[in-house]
């Protein structure tokens, strides 16, 4: 029983979980708050609905969306692909000491991949737990997200960043601003594609990415980012941010963001020759630490995955 969408009760799950609120700039409760001066579409402001528990499932049960392709993942077998995920697909070690288990990157991972396949419609270009290299468990390489969408005579690649730190948004922000320039630059979108040559395979058949990895490997001197422009791809660099709520209000939290990121950031460097877009996506949360914590649980119990 293969399916090709979202399973039903994992859609469900997301939309009582999370809303989007709104998008930056926007005027509210007497309140201006401007989009991150980098930025350059609006950015999203997404909201928690639903209990911790309920962002918790929804990243427990979402493991498996990302880290397979859909023609793999079989609703029969949910928990036995779950474990084998575990094991070869992302980082995850439970004899590590919990602090480093909960500093593990996939969480932050897995939710922005279902945010961008149920808000955004967005398709897999290739299942990011391919990107995983079991023998050397360490964090992957590359971007976060390998999600597409075909707009028109464009394919729009959602080749994003996420960021989920207990210790809140500044060392989130801090990380991608130590990044983004190397991140929006066509030596590492080449190097993600020739990562992605090593997974030919695995590809979703109706993207173009195969075509560009094919000019490649019949002359590996190409710029695979140039190559790109030519099958009208776009790269849009979306850099999901969660963190606690401590503020009083919504939007007081995410004025105190954007403000912070105009006030420590100065303008980046990108040199990318692609088309590109980029912008945030902010998620706070009640409570991380108990959020990533009731994950590790559930993942030590192996509790059963909703159908």
């Amino acid at each position: 029983m293969n399916y090709k969408i979202m399973r039903k009760s994992l859609k469900n799950l997301i939309q009582s979980a999370i809303i989007m609120q709104y998008q930056l700039p926007v005027d509210v409760n007497g309140t201006h708050i401007p989009c991150a001066h980098i930025s350059t579409r609006h950015d999203d402001c997404f909201k928690q609905i639903g209990t911790n528990d309920d962002i918790a499932q929804l990243i427990y049960n979402g493991i498996v969306e990302y880290a397979y392709n859909d023609n793999e993942i079989n609703l029969t077998h949910l928990d036995n692909l779950q474990i084998r995920a575990l094991l070869s697909k992302l980082k995850y070690n439970p004899t590590a000491p919990f602090p480093n288990q909960l500093a593990c990157g996939f969480q932050g991972e897995v939710l922005l991949h279902l945010i961008l396949q149920h808000y955004y419609h967005a398709d897999k270009a290739i299942a990011r737990g391919y990107m995983f290299s079991a023998l050397e468990n360490a964090e992957t390489k590359g971007y976060d997200s390998y999600l597409m969408h075909e707009n028109a005579d464009t394919i729009f690649m959602l080749f994003g960043e996420a960021k989920f730190y207990i210790s809140g948004y500044k060392e989130s922000l801090k990380k991608i601003f130590d990044n983004i320039d190397r991140a929006l630059s066509d030596d590492y979108l080449n190097r993600n594609f020739i990562a992605m040559d090593n997974q030919y395979e695995h590809l979703a058949t109706g993207s173009r990415i195969p075509a560009i990895i094919d000019a490649w490997r019949d002359n590996p001197m190409i710029n695979m980012a140039i190559e790109a422009q030519k099958y009208n791809m776009h790269l849009v660099y979306p850099m999901l941010v969660i963190f606690d709520n401590k503020a009083n209000s919504y939007e007081e939290l995410i004025l105190e963001v954007v403000t912070h990121i105009r006030n420590e950031y100065s303008t980046i460097n990108p040199t990318l020759t692609i088309p590109n877009t980029i912008f945030f996506i902010f998620l706070p949360v009640n409570n991380s630490r108990e959020i990533k914590t009731q994950v590790l649980q559930w993942i030590n119990q192996k509790q059963p995955l909703m159908q």
